[in-house]
């Protein structure tokens, strides 16, 4: 099929439509007040499933809109704890992304994939330890803030530490 320079051009600013659209909110900078550290930390824990909010997200999924618009306003801000598989851990400033593997929707039908980043910061060298000797698919549980999700496809914990 032979395309005209109009049609490349449609495609051109379609790819750059959806990369801005998929631009994750900058996380929090690790140099939070102290102060404000320690009230995320005193926050109660909103007790979700993470597989109830990769259900609410995946793509091919039952969930309407505006059940992730509420899903979204319930979670960001909140504190969670949870339970993934560790898919990468990259160091970015002081601070340690870790990325979850990709997780399935439970539904039938369901054909996205979901991930969690979580930006930890160690509180000590136990911590930088732990996070060193983790691999592709150890477990790993996180207490992290939400800090939003990212194009049906990424929520992420900023910020966020190790649950011994």
């Amino acid at each position: 099929m032979k395309t005209g320079l109009p049609s490349k051009w449609a495609m051109v600013m379609l790819s750059m439509a959806l990369v801005a659209c998929g631009e994750a909110t900058p996380a929090n900078t690790p140099t939070e007040p102290a102060q404000a550290v320690q009230a995320w930390k005193d926050t109660p824990v909103m007790s979700i499933a993470l597989q109830e909010v990769v259900d609410t997200y995946v793509l091919g999924g039952t969930r309407t809109d505006l059940q992730r618009e509420a899903m979204t306003a319930k979670l960001v801000g909140a504190t969670v704890v949870w339970r993934f598989k560790v898919y990468d851990i990259a160091k970015e400033d002081g601070r340690y992304r870790v990325t979850s593997e990709l997780m399935d929707g439970t539904e039938p039908g369901a054909f996205g994939k979901f991930t969690v980043v979580a930006f930890v910061t160690p509180r000590d060298e136990q911590d930088v330890q732990a996070l060193l000797k983790l691999q592709t698919g150890s477990e790993i549980e996180i207490r992290g803030r939400v800090d939003g999700v990212t194009v049906r496809t990424a929520l992420v914990l900023s910020p966020a530490e190790l649950v011994r």
